[in-house]
């Protein structure tokens, strides 16, 4: 009973051991790498800034449609030659003038405050086209967001298959150095014992040490791989997933079409439609304002209605006379009658040209998909048969290494066999990493990164 206990709690420690260890090796996976990318790097935040300047810009348009509310205090002294009437002078005050003064050629103090509203309440549509316009903009923005988003995901894929490869290549040198070790130890032992001539430990040591160099490159290139990965996901060394390189699930190849909805696509077509307001703003810029006009006012002075003036500064203060004046106004630039011209034509080759940029760029991608749908198609064939010539490569080494030992051939032979086995896993791994790199092009063109995100 006591030893059946001590059993199973040793397998309860062998087990968590067990969980312990594969949960530090599960490695860092492709979602968590964009997840990461996505809260750190700097080139989408500035998108994301981007697009709330956008917003905020369309507010500030938003406000102009408001009724204008200005506001004038002043203290004044000096003379006070007139006339009667009332008028607004300039934007934020209206005057009001009484009788005439005998006195007028004496300074007295004066003081006067106003507050008028301005509201241009009839624009032709020019204000609710400004404001789709500054909408327009903000969907620009939040289309160029969305495609840095897709941008930076390709990118970081890109990145984190980019160390898998050079990962799987290091991991094909160390078996070369193996492989080409045993080699040598095979002959060295073969030479001692006079069934070898010397030449060969010679040349197995060459071939070793083309083995080790090869290493060392590799070996450059991963951590090579692994700072520039650091760009776009913080850390100094990142633990990736090896066994997903190599192997691939299942593929259906996309329809040969791009959607309209795809963010590159629909950074352009905000532009089409911005243009477009702005060339219908252009044709309403000849046509005149309608505003609704309101003021009060209340000021004083130190002349009395008896004509007496008080020329002290604290005069000002008295007399206080209150009004109000409202109003229509018709604001009308005529020179736009004539200057429109140049800038409705202007606006309308923009137009233009923003529309051929979406038709160019639409079938760019459009071709680039159908492309790479073609050569993924034979790209899935060639790594099925690199894999099968990988499998009868290493059968034909292990039988080439049996007769160099029975010596039924000799080491040149059997290094020119060692050869051919390491170029074609050196192939197996270059058709695997073009496979990646036409499945990372094809999710940027379809916006869809599912298949990458289930296979890593």
């Amino acid at each position: 009973m006591m030893k059946y206990n001590l059993y199973l709690i040793s397998l309860f420690f062998m087990l968590i051991s067990v969980s312990t260890c594969a949960q530090q090796t599960a490695g860092l996976t492709l979602a968590q790498a964009w997840e990461l990318a996505y809260q750190n790097y700097a080139g989408l935040m500035a998108k994301d800034a981007q697009l709330q300047e956008a917003y905020y810009a369309k507010k500030e348009v938003q406000s102009r449609s408001l009724p204008q509310i200005q506001l004038q205090l002043q203290n004044s002294y000096g003379t006070f030659a007139g006339s009667n009437g009332a008028f607004f002078p300039v934007p934020g005050v209206f005057n009001v003038n009484g009788t005439k003064s005998d006195h007028a050629g004496s300074p007295a103090a004066n003081t006067f405050g106003s507050v008028l509203a301005d509201w241009k309440f009839f624009e032709f549509g020019r204000q609710r086209k400004t404001i789709a316009a500054a909408g327009y903009k903000v969907q620009e923005a939040q289309s160029g967001y969305d495609a840095a988003k897709l941008s930076l995901q390709a990118k970081v894929t890109s990145l984190y298959i980019g160390i898998l490869y050079a990962n799987s290549n290091l991991t094909w040198a160390d078996q070369q150095v193996k492989r080409v070790k045993e080699i040598l130890e095979l002959t060295v032992s073969l030479a001692d014992a006079g069934l070898k001539p010397g030449a060969d430990t010679a040349l197995a040591a060459s071939s070793y040490l083309l083995a080790v160099a090869s290493k060392n490159e590799w070996a450059g290139k991963y951590n090579a791989g692994q700072i520039n990965f650091s760009e776009v996901v913080p850390g100094t060394s990142v633990l990736l997933p090896q066994q997903s390189f190599m192997h691939y699930q299942t593929l259906h190849i996309l329809p040969d079409s791009i959607s309209s909805n795809h963010p590159y696509l629909q950074i352009l077509d905000q532009q089409v439609r911005y243009n477009e307001v702005q060339s219908t703003l252009a044709s309403k810029k000849a046509l005149p304002s309608l505003s609704l006009l309101g003021g009060l006012s209340a000021r004083g002075s130190g002349i009395y209605t008896a004509g007496t003036v008080e020329k002290n500064w604290s005069a000002g203060f008295n007399n206080i006379a209150h009004n109000y004046l409202i109003g229509i106004g018709l604001t009308w630039n005529l020179s736009n009658i004539y200057t429109g011209s140049p800038e409705k034509k202007r606006t309308a080759k923009t137009l233009q040209s923003s529309k051929f940029n979406y038709d160019l760029q639409k079938l760019q991608m459009n071709i680039a998909i159908q492309a790479i749908n073609s050569r993924t198609d034979q790209q899935l064939k060639q790594v099925k048969n690199i894999h099968l010539a990988l499998a009868k490569a290493q059968q034909a080494y292990e039988l080439y290494l049996s007769r160099y030992e029975s010596g039924l051939i000799n080491l040149t032979e059997l290094l020119q066999i060692q050869s051919l086995l390491q170029q074609v896993e050196k192939n197996s791994i270059e058709v695997q990493q073009e496979f990646w790199n036409l499945l990372i092009r094809r999710a940027e063109l379809s916006g869809d990164f599912n298949y990458l995100f289930n296979q890593f």
